[in-house]
């Protein structure tokens, strides 16, 4: 009878990543600001739109004011695409408009 090796051997090489240097966190900062005035601009675009233009896009004029006054850093895009799906997903099981 012949016996079977079984043993497994797991070579783990464990790096540790450096800390980001202070130009590397500056760039992300300011990268998230950009991002996030940018976000601002088009949310005040999208309040310039009649309600009949916010329906063809899934949204309603009180998502757009919730995310005008949620936090400037807050993922507005994020809350109006959930807002949007979790209507077309309402619309489409129940067969009404909101």
């Amino acid at each position: 009878m012949r016996m079977i090796d079984r043993r497994l051997e797991i070579d783990i090489l464990a790096k540790r990543r450096q800390a980001p240097s202070v130009l590397v966190r500056v760039r992300n900062a300011a990268y998230s600001f950009a991002r996030a005035w940018q976000n601002r601009r088009v949310i005040n675009r999208l309040s310039e739109l009649d309600d009949h233009q916010l329906l063809d896009m899934g949204l309603r004029r009180s998502d757009v004011r919730e995310v005008m006054t949620s936090s400037f850093f807050s993922d507005a895009g994020l809350y109006l695409t959930i807002a949007a799906r979790e209507r077309a997903r309402r619309h489409l099981r129940n067969g009404r408009m909101d």
